[in-house]
């Protein structure tokens, strides 16, 4: 019953197709979402008018070609207008207005934003009351953009130099993008890359963007709307020179954004998502105010060891090198100013307690047996199981965790917790006793009626060793049933960490959970009661809580193996005055001496000379072994 690293079985989305298209996303502005890639599970194609498929290579391109138009363009009023209306109806106009901000209504909480767009709305509502014609309007610069029906043009652009609160207005039709086409635009966005990008040192430069001749020559950065833009877009074009995202990943290390006027990551938060392995971050020269204008990239960049700041309001603020710090726990120079040494960060990145190997102590395989049987009752004959091994005394309950991180690789969305929520009995979140009482299942016939609501599960084979953890602890004391013993009886700890699937209907949804069950001994047709059933529900994880680079404990097998012939009484189980981790030395020198037929004291120097690593101490052993270079008084006399 040994524990490996769990594999990872379950399915990912193939990234080698286009999903169909489903409801439009907008993002903040109101436009379309253009964040990532429109892709479905499975891989498989799209399809044209007709229902017909379209060739992959020619629907793909022209979606790349598509999302960076889309991404490229500033209306975004105009964009949302197009998918709002529904037939052929023409998209709405769009109007800049500045002076407003030399206006009596500028001393306003908004600045006179509200005052001037109620005010134009009235003077175009003045010969159709009741109609509303400005549909949407944002704040550019010094310029509100207004989107108008296509038939008040006119009469808007009849506005310009009409006094508003004192103040002259100037009203004209908004020019938001570039004439460049989508293919020409991709082409100069290409050779801005090539100009910007060194493979060699993994560097991209995207300092002083605004001065640059190729972004100038295309109209870019004349607004925020277009700034935040030109950054989607040219990640779309960045991601299409590479063959996986893996790779385009792994291409930049180190980023400059030096110099570009950002008072927020906010218009650059999509670099964040396409270069997460920065080791290098060059910000200096920009207008952060305080850690708030960097808040999105809180934890991110979590390999991040060189940021530069310099020449922004944020590095005179309290605790800015605190702040840093704690959000990137690799950083080792903040301002060009040693902050932490290797050293330092290679101590905190160990963990406060060692994590150990997992630890399995069954008696008899009572454990081990327990196991085996009662995942597949749980998933097939849940009465049974019941009548088995639960009496009127025995607990159950489970809570839902909906918080757990995902599996990095699984990106599919989960199906919800509506089949557990209810029943859940989180004791952070219920505080009152009569709710959390009633969570609690005490007696077969109430945890019989829980489980039976409870959704259908199938496990995975026991046997299938890399799906599991198990650990097994003796405990002693507990309540004897049969009152024989007034000091009590023994029984045993199971924790238990893996993963199944849930069978809602036609869908499968994949969780992983943990479940602590206290055994002890019965009358009953299996000799062994479950005095307590503890079930956590997790958002599948995969294995890397446990992956931790450990050797595996004993296996029940082991444990059951004869008593060694050198071993004193007690060797590698618990004792008082025995901490943990000699318990689990003592286990892996009885383990490599069965394997190898070496005395403990040889069995220990191999797994001292390769850091307690049986698997380096084994390939050791074999290679001195093949080579007769082990001597004779090294070998257990049988």
């Amino acid at each position: 019953m040994a524990r490996t690293k769990v594999s990872q079985t379950r399915s990912s989305t193939s990234r080698g197709g286009i999903r169909k298209r489903t409801a439009t996303r907008a993002d903040r502005d109101g436009d379309l979402d253009m964040a990532g890639p429109d892709r479905g599970r499975g891989g498989k194609r799209g399809r044209g008018r007709g229902g017909q498929p379209q060739p992959r290579d020619g629907l793909r391109s022209n979606l790349n070609q598509d999302r960076i138009k889309k991404a490229m363009e500033g209306g975004g009023a105009s964009t949302q207008a197009t998918f709002r209306q529904s037939g052929n109806k023409p998209p709405l106009e769009e109007i800049s207005i500045t002076g407003w901000k030399l206006s009596k209504a500028a001393t306003n909480a908004d600045g006179g934003v509200r005052s001037t767009v109620d005010w134009l709305e009235k003077k175009l509502t003045s010969n159709k009351p009741g109609r509303k014609n400005i549909i949407k309007h944002r704040v550019e610069g010094d310029a509100i953009i207004v989107s108008v029906r296509p038939e008040v043009l006119d009469r808007m652009l009849h506005f310009n130099n009409f006094t508003f609160a004192g103040a002259l207005l100037t009203v004209e039709k908004y020019e938001n993008g570039s004439s460049v086409s989508t293919e020409d635009m991709k082409g100069r966005l290409k050779a801005f890359l090539a100009n910007r990008f060194i493979a060699s040192g993994k560097i991209l430069n995207l300092q002083g963007l605004s001065a640059d001749p190729i972004l100038r020559e295309i109209g870019l950065f004349h607004s925020p709307t277009t700034e935040s833009k030109f950054y989607q877009a040219l990640m779309k074009v960045w991601s299409l020179e590479f063959p996986t995202q893996l790779a385009s990943q792994e291409a930049v290390v180190n980023l400059s954004l030096a110099n570009n006027a950002l008072s927020s990551i906010q218009p650059i938060t999509v670099l964040s998502q396409n270069f997460p392995n920065l080791k290098a971050l060059d910000l200096s020269n920009n207008n952060f105010q305080d850690d708030k204008g960097l808040g999105g990239w809180r934890w991110k960049f979590r390999q991040l060891e060189f940021l530069d700041l310099s020449n922004n309001p944020i590095s005179f603020t309290p605790n800015f090198k605190e702040t840093m710090m704690k959000w990137y726990p690799k950083l080792k120079t903040l301002n060009h100013v040693q902050v932490r040494t290797d050293e330092e960060v290679a101590a905190q990145s160990r963990a406060p307690i060692p994590v150990q190997a997992p630890f399995f102590q069954d008696e008899g395989s009572i454990a081990e047996n327990f196991i085996r049987k009662f995942f597949l009752g749980f998933d097939g004959d849940r009465n049974a199981t019941i009548n088995a091994y639960y009496d009127n005394s025995s607990a159950f309950s489970y809570n839902v965790n909906p918080a757990a991180p995902r599996a990095a690789q699984d990106s599919t969305a989960t199906s919800g917790w509506e089949n557990w929520i209810k029943n859940s009995r989180n004791l952070k979140k219920i505080n009152h006793l009569g709710p959390r009482m009633s969570r609690m299942f005490v007696g077969s016939e109430s945890i019989r009626e829980i489980w039976n609501i409870m959704p259908k599960t199938q496990h995975p084979g026991i046997d299938q060793a890399t799906q599991w953890l198990f650990e097994c602890h003796l405990i002693p004391c507990l309540p004897d049933v049969t009152g024989q013993s007034t000091s009590g009886v023994g029984g045993l700890l199971v924790m238990i960490h893996g993963q199944f699937d849930e069978l809602a209907g036609t869908k499968v949804e994949t969780r992983s959970f943990d479940r602590t069950f206290i055994l002890g001994p019965s009358t009953g047709p299996e000799n062994v009661r479950v005095i307590s059933d503890m079930l956590t529900l997790r958002t599948y994880g995969g294995s890397s809580a446990w992956d931790a680079g450990v050797q595996m404990a004993p296996s029940p097998a082991a444990a059951a193996q004869p008593v060694h012939p050198e071993a004193p009484q007690g060797y590698g189980a618990p004792a008082p005055g025995k901490s943990d981790i000699q318990v689990q030395q003592e286990q892996l020198i009885l383990q490599l001496s069965f394997n190898t037929k070496l005395k403990l004291e040889f069995a220990q120097q191999a797994l001292l000379q390769h850091n307690w690593n049986i698997e380096g101490a084994l390939k050791a052993f074999e290679e001195s072994k093949a080579n007769n270079q082990i001597p004779a008084e090294a070998w257990v006399v049988v």
